[in-house]
Order: structure tokens, then sequence, then C-alpha cells
């Protein structure tokens, strides 16, 4: 008998009725302070660059610790991980209240509050298939999806509000509230970790003696079989790939949207929150519900090629949303107001923004699922670690890209062709045969992309 698998089931399970709460506090945090970094950056500098500075010490620790990371995950109790990252943030978020008005102290803070979450990240994604049982994955992953953008929902959408009523002294003070109650809870979590291997047992050793060299020696050889590993086997690559992608296409979006609606749409940088980033989450988390319901029907490579189409196509609008709002050509030089005076405009990209929010999580849960499931559960913490370092490092070029083209030549031309990139992407997922002939693909590319396309299917 096939065991019934609901939300109740899932949350039942104390571990992650744990590891959940404090994902909810670590990324109301966290998503509260990137806006409002975001938004305090663009206003103290008036330069899109400048807020690809920001990304970049956002995205660089990643690329720098992200593997040796992994690592260690697999090797440490994820309690302890989680516990110490959770009291070191609030160190981190404190120190902001000080530094607030120096763009140089506001990169370094942002870049060890990221390096942090370095540890974090993984440590969380890899401890979901150890305390869930293999059929609940999917709904285990629905529910961490949708609650990782309920959390942008919130923090990202209350942060403006906040900002404009308290100062942004508040949003400083109320993460360090929540991240202070985290490490209260984490104290709570059972012990998360799996039993390490030879060259583990080595690592360890070599830590307790502080034998560099031999750290070094380890740590790599462990980085190099991990990417052996990924290289091994395609839906592991193509998973971490569409997330890398996602990453980036989110880095560009952040780094563009202030511009975008301060100089072409001349609405209030704050007023992202209520156009763009709430109904993003709602269409995020209504997306989570029914891939939970209905997931494991879905055939997961269709769902993602569809979706990654369909977010093409909401770029392109969002490109060409402008036209839409004849009052933006009426004053004689920028005046951002509240989201209010452009009704038309502001009702395209709230329904927009909820599309927009399937679509993204229609790429996530299908895409990260594949890659828990097709990872040894010894090497997740090394896999996800890998992922991280992927989604930063093919970020780290095109944010920066972004921020400085957009100061050069606006913003529509750049969503313009990145909503094309993104349609010609979904249209290989669904139609590999327009791009490729039968003969110029290997057959395991072609079996994993669906052999009907050659088949006249």
């Amino acid at each position: 008998m096939v065991e019934k698998v609901s939300f109740t089931s899932v949350l039942k399970n104390r571990g992650f009725l744990n590891l959940w709460i404090n994902q909810i506090l670590v990324q109301l945090s966290y998503n509260a302070l990137n806006f409002t970094l975001i938004i305090w950056v663009f206003n103290l500098t008036n330069s899109t660059t400048a807020v690809s500075g920001l990304l970049l010490s956002i995205y660089l620790p990643a690329v720098i610790l992200g593997l040796f990371s992994g690592v260690l995950v697999d090797l440490m109790d994820r309690k302890k991980i989680i516990m110490m990252i959770n009291i070191s943030l609030v160190l981190c978020f404190s120190s902001l209240i000080f530094f607030k008005d120096y763009y140089i102290l506001i990169l370094i803070v942002a870049f060890l509050a990221n390096a942090l979450g370095q540890f974090y990240a993984p440590a969380e994604a890899s401890a979901i298939p150890l305390i869930v049982k293999k059929s609940q994955l999917m709904t285990a992953n629905a529910i961490f999806s949708a609650t990782l953008y309920s959390c942008f929902l919130l923090g990202f959408g209350l942060a403006g509000p906040l900002i404009t009523q308290f100062g942004i002294n508040f949003i400083f003070i109320f993460g360090t509230a929540l991240l202070s109650l985290a490490f209260i809870l984490s104290s709570f979590f059972p012990t998360i970790f799996t039993t390490p291997d030879t060259q583990g047992k080595k690592l360890v050793s070599a830590i307790i003696q502080r034998d560099y060299q031999s750290i070094k020696n380890i740590g790599l050889l462990e980085i190099l079989e991990t990417i052996r590993l990924i290289r091994g086997k395609l839906s592991v690559l193509t998973s971490i790939m569409i997330l890398a992608g996602l990453q980036m296409v989110i880095g560009i979006l952040a780094t563009l949207m202030p511009a975008f609606l301060e100089r072409i749409l001349q609405i209030k940088a704050e007023d992202a929150s209520y156009i763009l980033i709430i109904p993003l989450g709602v269409g995020v988390v209504f997306g989570g519900l029914i891939l939970g319901k209905l997931g494991q029907s879905l055939i997961k490579r269709v769902l993602v090629s569809r979706s990654i189409l369909f977010a093409g196509l909401l770029f392109l609008i969002m490109g060409i949303s402008p036209l839409m709002s004849p009052a933006i050509q009426h004053f004689g030089r920028p005046k951002p107001l509240p989201f209010f005076y452009q009704v038309p405009l502001s009702t395209v990209f709230i329904f927009g923004s909820f599309l927009l929010g399937l679509c993204l999580v229609s790429i996530l849960v299908p895409s990260q699922t594949v890659l828990q499931q097709n990872s040894p559960k010894e090497d997740r913490g090394k896999v996800f670690a890998v992922l991280g370092v992927a989604m930063a490092g093919l970020s780290l070029i095109p944010v920066l890209m972004a921020g400085i083209l957009a100061d050069l030549f606006g913003t529509i031309p750049i969503f313009i062709g990145l909503g094309a990139i993104i349609i010609l992407i979904g249209l290989f997922g669904l139609k590999p045969n327009l791009f490729f002939k039968k003969a110029e693909l290997p057959y395991n590319l072609r079996e994993f992309l669906g052999l009907g396309h050659w088949s006249g299917k």
C-alpha cells in the first residue's frame, strides 16, 4: 500500500518542523536586509553599477568558499553549523546600524553575512533528505520553496513600508531580533549528520592536528570527486545549470529594478514591494501549494521547460511595459511617484509578477528534487555546495555587466534581450529538434530531452 503524503504528515516530523521554523526566521531577516540594502545603495549612490557591486559582494563568497564549505558540512553536525551561523549573523546585522552611511563598509558586511550563508544553505538543503522519507521529498521541497518565497514576499514586501515609516535602522534591529530567536530555537534541533567516509575521517584528523597541507590536499580531492560525480550524471548537471541560471536572472532583476522603476516608469523604488515583490511571492506560494498536491504526476522536464518559456515572455512584456503608460511622457524630468498614480502600468506589473512567481516555483521545485534524488546522501552537502558556486559564479559577470550597461544605455534593452534568450532556452527544452538534428547530439542527451522529438511523435 502506497503511503499517502500530505503537508500535515510532513510537518508532523519534528526534525523537519524545527528546520522549517529556522528557515522562516533566517530568510525573513535575509530578505528584508537584501531589499533594504539594494534600495539604500541606489539612493546613496544613484548608480546601478553600485548596486551591481553590492550584489557582487553577495555572490562572491559562494565562489570563494562554496566548494570547501560542502566538504565540511558533510562532516559536521548540521545543528551546530546552523547555531553558529545564526549567532554570527546577529553580529553582522547589528553592525549595519553604525556602518550604513559607508558604501565600502556595507559591501564588507554583506560579504561576511553571505560567507556565513555558504555554510547555512548546504547544511539546510542536505538535511532535508536525512529527516524526511523519500516519498515525502517532493512535498517537503514544495513546503521549503513556498516558505522561501513567502519569506521573500514578507521580507521584501514589508521592508519598503517599514523603511518609510520607521527608518532604515528598524530593519537592522528587526533582523537582529529574528536571528537571535532563531539561535535560541536551533538549540532544540535534533542532531543531523552523516557518518564520514575514509577521506572525511582523514580531514577531521588533519583539522584537529592543524595539518594545513593535508587539509588542502584532502579538500581538493573531495572537490574533484564531487565534480566528477556531477559530470557523470546529466540530470544532476542540468539541474545545477537551471538553478544557476535562475539565480543569475534574479540577480539581474534585482540590479535593474530600482533604476527601471525610478528612471523609466517613474515609480518610487520602495513601491517594488507592492507591484513586484508581493504578487511574485503570492504566485510562488500558490504554485508551491499546487506542486505539493500534483507534483508527483507531472513530467519534470516538460514542466520546467514550459515555465522557462513563459517566464521569457513575461520579461519581454516587462521591457515594453513603459509604452502602456502614456503619463510617463508628460513629466518634464524624472519624478518618481507612488505606484497608485500609474494604475494601468501597476496592474500589468502586479498580474505579471504573480505569473512570474508561478514560473519560478515550477522551475525551482522539480530541479531541486531531481538534484536531491540523484545525489548520494553522503555527498549531498558537496553537491549543493557546487550548486551554490555555480549559481554565484555564473551570476558575477552578467550582474556586473547589467549594472554598467543600464547606466550607459538604460534598462529596457536589457529586459528585452534577456526575455529573448530565456524564450530560446525554453524552446530548446520543449523542441530541441528545432535547434539540432538527430545526428548532432549524443544518444544520452537525446534520451534526456525526449526521444520523441526525433522520432516524429
